[in-house]
Parts: C-alpha cells; sequence; structure tokens
C-alpha cells in the first residue's frame, strides 16, 4: 500500500508541476477536440489479492458541445492479476482544467481465476457490477495526440484494482 500511496503523490507532484509550467508558457487557450480515443497501460495493485499485475484501458469520447467540459463515451479495461478481468462500461468525463479530466465508467466485470486443477473458471459465469476511475493529465500535446500520466482506480465488490501508468490520445 505503500507503494501506492508513493505513486499517487508522484502523480499529484508531477500535475502541479507540469501546470506551473503550462501557465507560464501559454501562449494561448487550448481547444478541444470533439472526439478522443485513448489508451492507457501501466502497473496495476489488486487490493483484495495483494498482488501486482498490468493493465490496459482503452476509451472514446465525444464532447457534448463546442467548449463544453463533459464528454460521454465507453470504455474497455483488462487487468491480467490473478487471472483475467474484463471490464465494459459507459461513461462520462469532466475536464476539470486545462489538461487535467477525471472520467467515471459503471458497467460490467468479466473475469476468470485459475482453479486448484489450473483450469480457468468460465467469464460469463462471473460477472459483477464494477466502478472504473481514470485521472488523466494531458502533460503533452502533439497537434492531435495528446500524452501524460494516469491513475485509475476500479472498485467492485470483493475485488478493487489501481493502475497508475501513461496514457495517450488521438482527437479528431
Amino acid at each position: 500500500m505503500n507503494y501506492f500511496k508513493s505513486f499517487v503523490m508522484l502523480f499529484c507532484g508531477l500535475i502541479y508541476m507540469s501546470d506551473i509550467y503550462a501557465q507560464e508558457h501559454a501562449t494561448h487557450a487550448h481547444e478541444h477536440a470533439s472526439n478522443e480515443i485513448g489508451i492507457s497501460g501501466g502497473a496495476l495493485y489488486a487490493f483484495g489479492h495483494t498482488e501486482w499485475g498490468g493493465g490496459a484501458h482503452i476509451h472514446y469520447f465525444r464532447t457534448l458541445g463546442v467548449h463544453s467540459k463533459w464528454s460521454l463515451g465507453g470504455s474497455l479495461e483488462q487487468a491480467w492479476v490473478d487471472g483475467n478481468h474484463f471490464n465494459f462500461g459507459i461513461g462520462v468525463k469532466y475536464q476539470i482544467f486545462n489538461r487535467l479530466s477525471i472520467s467515471a465508467f459503471p458497467g460490467v466485470t468479466f473475469f476468470s481465476h485459475k482453479e486448484a486443477d489450473g483450469h480457468d473458471t468460465d467469464e460469463l459465469q462471473n460477472k459483477r457490477f464494477n466502478l472504473h476511475f481514470e485521472l488523466v493529465y494531458d502533460l503533452f500535446h502533439w497537434e492531435n495526440f495528446h500524452a501524460g500520466p494516469v491513475l485509475d482506480y476500479s472498485l467492485q465488490k470483493n475485488d478493487s484494482h489501481a493502475m497508475i501508468g501513461m496514457h495517450v490520445a488521438f482527437c479528431f
């Protein structure tokens, strides 16, 4: 758990320092595109299993208006820890600051675990409601692309996990 707290503190420090830099070097307001396709990957920690693994998350968002801070979209996440977990969700994104956004995806998790005999359980029989959050800071911008650190948290009954990693997105 101390690793996770360290990651969160590092993430917050990076956001603070880069936001100061962005404010000092800003020449114009950043406009947001109508559509975004993004992918995140990183190190994942499963709290229920006290085990590290990997995770990947892909999403699509459509902005609600030309100058709106709100977007709607969908997501798919895979976690490689204690078997495979797949999360499907439909959610909302809010642009907190010019480069910082938070997303929430209620959805369903399909998971499989290794049985004692080494076989996987049936994924369709093992599903749960899931609430997935994603905090993204767009540190770098290159025309239609942006990239930066991401912090994910997925909450479900008896099995939650957090991921820290890198987010890359294409906007159009």
